[in-house]
């Protein structure tokens, strides 16, 4: 999922009125007219219609922000859940580890 917030270059808490100026000033100066023949001025212009159409209106935004809210903790829980795994893993490592050199230990006193 693309960062609209970051295409306009506002945060998060920005208002109604902040995210039009922003638009008008990103989409003014990547204009296809100023740019003409340039594909990148025109991808650009794209994105930055694409993320207005999003945060102009309150319903879509609202909609935007609950699915970052929602991919965020997808994130949280995978990493947590990697963290476990490898808590998990270095236990067993050393606790076979221990194991191991304390049946290595006992072989050599008998």
């Amino acid at each position: 999922m693309s960062e609209l917030y970051r295409v306009l270059g506002v945060g998060r808490r920005a208002d109604a009125a902040e995210i039009k100026c922003a638009f008008r000033r990103k989409a003014k100066s990547c204009h296809p007219d100023l740019h003409s023949g340039d594909k990148r001025a025109e991808q650009r212009c794209k994105e930055i219609n694409l993320a207005y159409e999003t945060l102009g209106n309150s319903g879509a935004r609202a909609l935007y922000d609950a699915e970052c809210a929602q991919e965020r903790r997808r994130r949280r829980q995978r990493l947590r859940s990697a963290a476990a795994t490898m808590t998990a893993s270095f236990l067993l490592t050393v606790g076979s580890g221990t194991l191991v050199g304390m049946w290595l230990l006992g072989e050599r006193v008998l």
